[in-house]
């Protein structure tokens, strides 16, 4: 079982031909209204893929919120999330006819997620703990000592980019980047921007995004390198929230960190072919299918 501490947001999605300059308005083709969030994202990849998953998070008590939280109800235990004074999370993202996005977010409820709502009996029974950087930082920071603490796996996609105490991203099994992510660690740390760089400084996995160029990782001591699968790019926006969250299924069902990144690129290729936050997240159905016609 996955246990995924994270946020929920409502994206307002704007289709637009280039991305819009300093001073600039452009008209959008087009706007969607749809759920979005780092970890609500992920985890209903994860579920999607077959991974038993409960989320933690909060959403407020406003109409956003019903639209944030409608999908992933549907697939996972969302029992936990709290409803709070706080406004729904809510997230602008413009994408450009490339398929490129620049996402604004404003966390609203996510900063009043409480790791409490972990409690030590669904902490017992998880597998896997994931966590992004889209809520309180203080309480992820909890969660991580007490995922630690009771022995399980715990997963942290660092994103967006949040420095942490060097000793506390040590207690993480596996630290999640992007490119941009991972020039920001390497910063904060002095090392080299490789997955290798920094998992060598911070002695812990570290896996690193490269877009169409695939991802690398270092795990446990070993090196891993996939390539990306080839396809016509459409949105760009789900596609890291989807890697992390088929991940973290493979993992779950004790897949080798190889094999789970094998089908994760495959799962993220699927998501950039169509629109969408997590209309375009694949289901177990569409990743076998399009892992057998490679």
């Amino acid at each position: 079982m996955i246990v995924t501490f994270g946020s929920l947001n409502v994206d307002l999605v704007f289709s637009l031909e280039a991305m819009p300059q300093p001073g600039q308005t452009l008209l959008a083709k087009c706007l969607r209204t749809e759920a979005g969030g780092k970890g609500a994202n992920q985890a209903l990849a994860a579920a999607r893929d077959g991974a038993e998953v409960v989320f933690v998070g909060a959403i407020g008590r406003d109409p956003l919120a019903e639209i944030a939280i409608a999908n992933l109800a549907t697939v996972a235990d969302v029992k936990r999330v709290s409803r709070v004074s706080e406004p729904t999370g809510c997230a602008s993202i413009f994408i450009d006819a490339q398929g490129r996005n620049l996402i604004a977010v404003a966390a609203g409820a996510n900063l009043a997620a409480s790791a409490g709502s972990v409690d030590d009996d669904l902490l017992h029974r998880a597998n896997i703990v994931l966590m992004q950087m889209e809520n309180n930082i203080g309480e992820t920071e909890r969660l991580i000592r007490r995922v630690r603490d009771a022995g399980k796996m715990s997963i942290l996609n660092l994103a967006p980019a949040t420095e942490l105490e060097f000793d506390l991203l040590s207690l993480c099994d596996l630290i999640i980047v992007n490119d941009d992510e991972a020039v920001a660690l390497a910063g904060w740390f002095g090392c080299e921007p490789s997955a290798e760089g920094i998992a060598h400084r911070l002695n812990t996995g570290v896996l690193r995004t490269l877009g169409e160029d695939g991802a690398e990782a270092v795990f446990k001591g070993e090196f891993v390198r996939v390539p990306a699968v080839k396809v016509d790019v459409k949105d760009t926006t789900a596609a890291g929230d989807c890697f992390v969250g088929v991940l973290a299924a493979c993992l779950d069902r004790g897949r080798t960190l190889k094999e789970a990144m094998q089908r994760a690129v495959i799962a993220a290729g699927i998501a950039c072919l169509r629109a969408g936050s997590q209309s375009s997240i694949p289901t177990r159905t569409e990743t076998d299918s399009f892992t057998s016609s490679q």
